[in-house]
């Protein structure tokens, strides 16, 4: 009976996108899926006079399987909040600003036939992520779930080749009504339900960095600053009527029994009048006063606003002190707390190159080459970070004094430096004495 109604839907929607003018239609290609929509652009504001309750309403709607106003509201509190928009921007750009590569799985030494296979199959995944204008757009939208929890793109397929990726806005996803642990995509056909995305193999590209079984929506960084950012939002607010307040005295005017109810609206103008114009005129029998607010400091607003940046960094980056000026340490202790925030880097490295290899290379190996050759893997390049001048005298070591064998591409790549062209000048090394 629910597909019934469902089909009845999805048939009513196609006749009123037959009512369009011609040249108007959207689906201008029939493999894809996720097509522009204008649902994408709707906006609710959820941050607007947000409350504890209201907040706890986002997430126990997003755990029932509807998480529009929970990605909508992280959406707008890395708008709002400098400091989570900061320490967000550090941790995704940190992955997305290294190069990738794609490198062919490891096979046994004795085992030539599968290494050759093993070679084909990376060169030929490197061609087509390399083919594919949407690649980098489509990691970029991946290491969104760094703070969302969860990142989907479609593989759009036409004739047997990968053709296009295309990430799925936030606005799309949703959870089965019945089994609110299955992902369902909304797209033209499915407007209410969506689609769901086990029953399509091959077709999505499911990242999803701290997975927790059955919960989709509840492992994302932002779902865990919800919290820090109400605190830090409210007492901003205060924090400025505060300031507001004890920036300018309180005016007083006094006014002599049986003065008339019309003159004491009057005299009330005049005072808020006062405070913005600093100009007014009151007669001889009005006694006015200037009576200066306590100066109290900005407490305790402005200790709760460096605890809420203190702790969000930390939830962010593992640590602090490479963000806090301000914060006591030495330069031993920041160098300590930069190479925790590399440990972060590493493992967000790891999560989306599984990612990958799972839901891109694997349906791109099994396409071309069938079952039984080995899957590459995407890899980011962290040598970008590296000293090269620690890099050097490392491949000096590691070269001249223990005879390894570092193959010369990598080398000019980690060190910054072109491979010479065919007849071209090149400089040359000083003779030894």
């Amino acid at each position: 009976m629910l597909k019934q109604t469902r089909q009845r839907v999805a048939s009513v929607l196609r006749a009123l996108g037959s009512l369009l003018p011609p040249g108007s239609d959207r689906r201008r290609d029939a493999s894809r899926l996720i097509q522009p929509w204008r649902q994408d652009s709707a906006r609710t504001y959820p941050t607007i006079g947000l409350t504890p309750s209201r907040l706890l309403a986002f997430l126990q709607a997003a755990d029932a399987g509807s998480p529009q106003m929970q990605f909508e509201l992280f959406s707008e509190m890395l708008q709002k909040w400098p400091r989570l928009a900061a320490v967000e921007a550090t941790r995704r750009l940190a992955l997305t600003g290294l190069d990738w590569e794609v490198s062919q799985a490891t096979v046994e030494a004795t085992e030539t036939t599968r290494s050759d296979a093993a070679e084909r199959a990376a060169d030929f995944c490197r061609a087509s992520l390399a083919s594919l204008e949407r690649f980098r757009e489509v990691l970029d939208h991946m290491a969104n779930a760094i703070g969302y929890g969860i990142a989907v793109a479609e593989l759009v397929w036409e004739d047997g080749r990968l053709a296009d990726l295309v990430p799925v806005p936030y606005s799309r996803l949703s959870g089965d009504p019945h089994e609110p642990w299955r992902l369902r995509v909304l797209t033209e056909d499915e407007p209410s339900l969506g689609v769901t995305l086990d029953e399509q193999p091959n077709k999505w590209i499911i990242h999803k960095p701290r997975a927790l079984p059955g919960r989709q929506f509840d492992g994302g960084l932002l779902r865990a600053s919800a919290l820090l950012y109400l605190a830090q939002n409210l007492s901003f607010k205060d924090w400025l009527i505060f300031s507001q307040i004890a920036g300018m005295p309180v005016r007083v005017a006094q006014f002599e029994p049986g003065t008339p109810e019309t003159d004491k609206q009057k005299l009330l103008k005049m005072l808020e009048t006062l405070g913005t114009d600093a100009v007014a005129v009151f007669g001889k029998n009005v006694d006015l006063q200037f009576v200066e607010p306590a100066r109290g400091g900005a407490r305790p607003y402005e200790p709760l606003q460096n605890y809420c940046n203190t702790e969000i960094t930390i939830l962010w980056l593992g640590q602090h002190l490479t963000t806090d000026l301000r914060a006591s340490g030495s330069r031993a202790a920041a160098e300590v707390h930069d190479r925790v925030r590399e440990d972060l880097l590493v493992d967000d490295i790891a999560d989306e190159s599984q990612s990958i290899r799972r839901d891109v290379l694997t349906p791109l190996v099994r396409a071309k080459f069938g079952d039984g050759v080995p899957v590459p893997h995407l890899r980011r390049s962290l040598v970008q970070s590296v000293d090269t001048k620690v890099l050097a005298d490392t491949l000096a070591v590691a070269v001249n004094q223990l005879g390894l064998a570092v193959p010369a591409r990598w080398v000019h790549q980690a060190l910054g430096i072109p491979q010479p062209q065919a007849d071209e000048p090149v400089l040359a090394a000083r003779s030894k004495p």
